[in-house]
């Protein structure tokens, strides 16, 4: 395991974007169910609320309890829509054997990335 917690570190703004692909991930895969996986999993203990998702290996545990291995259908969509909202460059695949916590500690760090660019290039 990616040690014991994996924490949201960045700013609001991409901790809400990381909830909002949640969401829209689990909507595209789950539909009109999306809200009651949210709440199978607050209730489960994998999530503190469906607006506070900090820990993010319980978060993907909590649906591996759900869904089994269709859990990383799941993942992979919430991964997909996550790149797009950041208007990142997705990878061409990702590889079957990831862990979802990790995938977007990439991303997040593909984002402060980006950022630093951003404001050099503004100095």
């Amino acid at each position: 395991m990616y040690g014991a917690e994996i924490v949201l570190k960045n700013s609001c703004q991409l901790n809400l974007i990381i909830l909002e692909a949640i969401d829209k991930g689990l909507s595209i895969v789950c539909g009109s169910a999306a809200p009651s996986v949210l709440f199978f999993l607050e209730n489960y203990g994998a999530i503190k609320s469906k607006s506070h998702i900090e820990n993010l290996e319980s978060f993907s545990e909590g649906l591996e309890k759900i869904f089994g291995f269709g859990s990383k259908v799941i993942e992979k969509k919430i991964l997909e829509v996550l790149y797009s909202n950041l208007q990142l460059p997705q990878p061409t695949e990702i590889q079957d054997e990831f862990e979802f916590a990790k995938e977007v500690e990439k991303i997040s760090n593909l984002c402060e990335a980006d950022q630093l660019v951003k404001r050099e290039k503004k100095n």
